[in-house]
This record gives C-alpha cells, structure tokens and sequence, in this order.
C-alpha cells in the first residue's frame, strides 16, 4: 500500500492548475474526451518530471538486447512506446494506481483519466513536501564533509603523536635495558655491601670495647707511673748515703726502672697497635662512608629505575590508549567515508535528476512554445476556414444520411441471408441427427454449427457472444474477427 491517499474529486481547474504547476499543461477538451494522441504527452511529461528520466532514456532501447532480435528495425515503434509504459505503470504504481493497463492510455476513459492525474498530482505534493528533507540530508551531508575532515586532521595528528611516543617508546626501551642490568648489579653489590658492612659493625663494636679497655688500662698505667715516679722521689729522699745500700737501691732502682721500660715498652707496643687499630677504623668509616655514599647512589639510581619504569609503564598504557583511540577513530573514520560516499552518491543522482529536469523542463518549455505557436496558426486558420467547414459538415450530415441509409439496407439483407443460413443449418443439423439415430438408436446428436460453436434446438452455441467482450481484451481485434466472421457469412451464402 502507499504511505499517502490522494483525493479523486479535484475539479478541472485545480487539476489544469496543479498539472501547470509541474509544467504540464493540460487541454481540458482531453478530461471529457481524452485520446492516445492528446494523453500520452502528459503522461511522458509526468514521467519525466516525477521520475528524473530523460526524453532520450525512455526514447532509447538498450543496445545489449537488440541482438536477442533477428530483425531489430521492426521494433523502432515498439521498444520505445514499451519502454515508456513500463516506466509509467512503475510510477502509477508508486502513487497508489495498481490498476493501470494499456487501455488507460490506448483507450482512456474520463473518470479514470482524472483518478490517475489526481493520484499524479497528490505524488508531486508529496514529493515536494520531502525537498526539506533533501535539504536537510544536503546540510547533513556538508556537516558530515566538515566533521570528516576535522576527523582526518585529528588522526593525522593522533598518528603523528603516536609515532612520536612509539620513537621515544623505542629509544627508551634501547636506555631500560643497561639501568636494569646496572640496578640487578647495583643491587648484588648492595647486598654483599650490606652483609660486609653487618660483619664490620660487629668487628668495630669489639674493637671499640678493646679500645675502651686499653684507654683505661693506659689511663691507670698513667696513675700508676705518676705514683712510682713520687714514690722514686720519696725514695731517694730515704736513701742513706751508704755505698752498699746506694748500690742496693740503685740496682733496685735499676730493675723498677727496668720493670718500669718493660712495662713502658709493652705499653707503647699496646699504644702503637691501639694507633694502628684507630688508624685502621678510621680508614674502615670511611670505607664505610663511601659504601654508605655508594648505597645512597644506588638508592637513587633504583629510584631512577623506579620512575623509568613508571614512565615506561605509563608510555606503555599511553600508546596503548592512543592505539585504541586510533582504532575507534579508524573506524569512525570508514563509517564517515561510507556515509560521505553514500551521502555523495545520493547528491550525484539528485544533481543529476535535477540537471535532466532542468533539461526537461527547457526541452517542454520549447515544445510547449512550439505547440502554442502551432496551436495559434490553427487558431487563425481555424478561424478563416469556419465557414467551410460548417458547409463541409452539412455536406457530409447528408452524406451520412445516404450511407445510412445504404448501411441499413445492407444490414437488412445481410440479416436476411443469416436467417436464411441459420434456417439451412437447422434443416442440416434436423438431418444429422436423423442419420445418426437410424444406426445407433439411443445415441444424443450434438450439431456442429459455425466457428466450432453447437447448436440446440436450431440456435447455435458456443460462437462469437456478447460475453466474450471480457475486460482489457483488444477491442480492435474483436472487430476484426466480427468481420472476418460476416465476410465468411457473405461467402457461405
């Protein structure tokens, strides 16, 4: 079914004025007696107008099926006034007329000449309600060019930026693998750094303990010395001068002092070594130091490699968010060029449609002007040849009256030779079937009459009748078999 209706009760003049409208220009003689001549102009008009079809088109054959015919120069007239039909009953079609036959232009009858120019002009105001559509999908088309491009820009752009952080991604990459094997060796380092430093701590903390303890052994060798020494002077204070107690003492003397250098030279022995281990720890912190100075470089190298890593982690998650973007913005991008070329396509056809109708339109405005300069010679011959044509028409009313009269003088005896066959078929067929029952008693006789048809009774079945005028049969050929039939009638007798 059409999605719209179209009314059938337009009056004359809203038709001739919606047909002039679309450029057609309607003789309203043709709305109460329209013939194939003065129709068919209209309807290749409303073809073309409605359709987007060129005069050329439906004029022109298709070349590749010519060859299908033996002899192609018959078909001149018939190829294009098929061709025109099969565009016209598609449009009907399309504005809601699936009845339409070759008889609606062949052999049109007024009412439904106005029914079909009616459903033609409600299909134009239906089309022309649509050109805000075409308008609409025209500015969605140029807004769909716009944003493409703007998408093109943009994935350039975003394809450009993904090279770029590919690049960085690449030379990164190339950096990544000497910091980690410099951060796996730092790190070892660091570890046997760290077990080295935990057996030093434990051999300084028991050096300390033995230097504490010689520092006070020193400290008390000290105070032992200073007493010895104000104990000497006590003594040699006491001494008596006598020979043999000065020798006593002084060998005494002599083994304190003796006692005292060993103890001294034990104790300088103990302070060198002491010496050697402060010497020795010292050089130890600042081993110590420079390890502790090491591990803070490594720290920091390690958080270096912590945030490259980051970084990369983040590059990573970067290109790959950017490569999802391209994608989408790759397929956004192949929807709009589909959208564009279809949108594109749709405005080539209707550029196209609307340059053939302009075509057209300049081809019926000539043709229009033309018929009109025609129109106004017949006008004016018309006028200087009115009274002889009226002459000419009494002329030819008497004429007729003669050839009626002829005419019905002849109907009479052709009427009276038909009885007379009739009544002779009759006597045949009376005959017929009494030598048909002599042998074969019992047996119905059926009489053959004219054309293959039977007779009953005297009357004959099964011929030409007035119930063989079925619809859309060509009457022109029925007349000619009539004929046909009387001249044989006309032989007969």
């Amino acid at each position: 079914m059409s999605s719209f209706s179209f009314p059938t009760n337009l009056s004359t003049d809203e038709i001739q004025q919606c047909l002039a409208d679309l450029q057609i220009y309607l003789d309203v003689n043709q709305l109460t007696k329209p013939t194939y001549e003065g129709i068919r102009p209209y309807y290749e008009q409303a073809v073309i107008a409605l359709t987007g079809i060129s005069r050329e088109e439906l004029m022109q054959p298709k070349f590749s099926a010519l060859s299908a015919f033996e002899y192609p120069e018959l078909h001149d007239e018939s190829i294009p006034t098929t061709n025109f039909f099969r565009h016209l009953t598609k449009l009907m079609i399309i504005c809601g007329v699936r009845d339409f036959n070759l008889n609606d232009l062949f052999k049109p009858d007024p009412a439904r000449l106005r029914r079909n120019l009616c459903a033609l002009i409600n299909f134009a105001k239906f089309r022309d309600e649509k050109v805000a559509l075409v308008d609409e999908l025209e500015a969605g088309l140029a807004a769909r060019v716009a944003q493409e491009a703007a998408l093109s820009a943009e994935a350039d752009k975003l394809a450009a930026e993904l090279r770029r952080l590919q690049e960085l991604r690449s030379s990164r990459q190339a950096e990544v693998g000497p910091i980690e094997a410099e951060a796996a060796a730092a790190a070892a380092h660091n570890a046997q750094l760290n077990k080295a430093q935990a057996g030093l701590q434990a051999e300084v903390r028991t050096l300390k303990s033995q230097i504490n303890a010689l520092t006070d052994q020193a400290a008390e060798a000290k105070i032992t010395l200073s007493s010895l020494q104000a104990e000497g002077e006590a003594l040699r204070d006491q001494i008596v001068q006598s020979p043999d107690k000065h020798r006593m003492a002084i060998a005494e003397l002599a083994g304190a002092t003796e006692q005292q250098r060993t103890y001294y030279a034990a104790l300088c022995s103990a302070s060198n070594d002491h010496d050697r281990k402060l010497e020795l720890m010292a050089k130890f912190e600042r081993e110590l130091l420079r390890c502790i100075k090491l591990q803070e470089e490594l720290e920091g190298v390690v958080v270096r490699k912590k945030d490259v890593s980051a970084a990369a982690k983040d590059t990573r998650e970067a290109i790959a968010t950017e490569e999802r973007r391209y994608s989408e913005l790759a397929s956004a991008h192949l929807t709009a060029r589909r959208q564009q070329a279809s949108l594109l396509e749709k405005l080539g056809r209707v550029e196209q449609q609307g340059q053939l109708k302009v075509e057209a339109a300049a081809a019926l405005v000539e043709e229009q002007l033309k018929r009109r300069e025609a129109v106004a010679a017949e006008h004016a011959v018309g006028d200087a040849r009115a009274a002889e044509t009226e002459a000419a028409i009494r002329g030819w009313r008497e004429r007729t009256a003669e050839v009626t009269e002829q005419k019905d003088a002849k109907v009479r005896a052709v009427m009276d030779k038909y009885g007379m066959l009739r009544r002779a078929v009759a006597e045949y067929n009376r005959r017929l079937e009494a030598a048909v029952s002599g042998p074969a008693p019992g047996a119905t006789g059926v009489g053959v009459g004219v054309g293959g048809g039977e007779l009953e009774g005297g009357y004959m079945t099964g011929g030409l009748g007035a119930d063989d005028t079925h619809p859309g049969r060509d009457t022109s050929s029925l007349g000619l078999s009539a004929a046909a039939a009387m001249q044989g009638l006309s032989l007969a007798m």
